[in-house]
């Protein structure tokens, strides 16, 4: 089996973290930053590739990250080496999330409506390639009401250039249910919703999950691999098809798991729950998605039959249209059932 040949789809893929190395050092000095010109000492400075003491301690290593985002050449560049790197991967379907409101607030000379309107032009630039991409906006859950209802406001307002909505950022238990109005008006407006939660190690993780799903109406859930602590919770997410965005690496590296192969995904896989397999943030945890194909062969005895598996589950739960992702997938996809 070639692990980089094999057809994958993408689904768990934050832009502002899907870049390349030498990029990323290249584009830092051009800003001034300080950019360590050995190598390892660049991987420690600017990326996680070591246990964070906890997903917040793990966020606040974005900086330099978003400082990278600062012109409409820059936004332009890196949408395109994204679709480029997820074409070398193997990558058929991809679907990249970002937020407005990390991009424009880390840079004062540019809004929401000029960064979208830059993506949208690297990922015309990447036309050409055999993928079909799709943008998820996000809201972070740290946002005020009156921000993350502005946020939610410009993601419904492009609904055409959007395929869902997410919540992201650090986990924030139930008060996500702040949420709820501003999701029914994302939905009312044809996009799907996809919401982070159970990532974290905490006693109602499980619980978190369900929430999401049963009163925000998450399609899917980023992460939830903390439901594996609740027999009952299990049941329900299989009683509602909800795929789970599971990021082997990330999941690691931000603490929630003890290490990558005490990791959860193939219990969960067996047990019924609906999984695909993601990198998160490959650029910035210095991996790859193949790197995540690799540890799972390794380490969870996943063969090419559960990478397809999880593969045709994912591209029936993407949420770009079926034409567009049946048009660059090599098989039927499967209806959701």
């Amino acid at each position: 089996m070639d692990l980089k040949t094999l057809p994958k789809v993408e689904l768990h893929c934050h832009l502002e973290g899907c870049f390349r190395l030498e990029t990323a050092r290249e584009v830092g000095r051009t800003l001034g930053l300080d950019v360590p010109h050995e190598i390892d000492a660049f991987r420690r400075e600017w990326l996680i590739t070591e246990p964070m003491d906890n997903l917040a301690t793990a966020l606040k290593k974005f900086d330099n990250i978003q400082a990278m985002w600062s012109s409409p050449e820059l936004i332009q560049r890196l949408t395109l080496e994204a679709c480029e790197y997820a074409e070398q991967q193997g990558i058929r379907i991809l679907e990249l999330r970002y937020s407005p409101n990390f991009i424009a607030g880390g840079n004062p000379k540019l809004d929401f409506e000029s960064v979208h309107r830059h993506i949208l032009a690297g990922l015309e630039m990447a036309s050409d390639l055999d993928l079909a991409v799709g943008l998820i906006g996000i809201v972070q859950k740290i946002l005020p009401d009156k921000e993350a209802e502005y946020t939610t406001d410009f993601i419904v307002e492009n609904k055409d250039t959007f395929v869902g909505i997410d919540l992201a950022d650090q986990d924030i238990g139930f008060e996500i249910r702040r949420f709820a109005p501003m999701l029914d008006s994302a939905r009312a407006a044809g996009l799907h919703v996809t919401i982070h939660s159970g990532e974290e190690r905490v006693p109602e993780a499980p619980q978190h999950v369900r929430m999401a799903i049963e009163e925000l109406g998450a399609e899917r859930i980023g992460h939830g691999i903390h439901i594996i602590e609740d027999p009952e919770v299990i049941e329900f997410v299989k009683e509602r098809r909800v795929l789970f965005e599971v990021c082997p690496t990330s999941n690691w590296l931000t603490n929630a798991v003890s290490s990558t192969a005490a990791h959860p995904i193939r219990r969960l896989l067996d047990l019924g729950v609906r999984v695909s397999i993601n990198s998160d943030d490959p650029g910035l945890f210095d991996i790859d998605l193949c790197h995540e194909y690799q540890l799972l062969q390794a380490e969870h005895d996943f063969d090419e039959g559960a990478f397809n598996h999880c593969n045709d589950l994912a591209a029936s739960h993407s949420f770009l249209a079926s034409d567009a992702k049946q048009a660059v997938w090599p098989r039927p996809i499967p209806e959701i059932a």
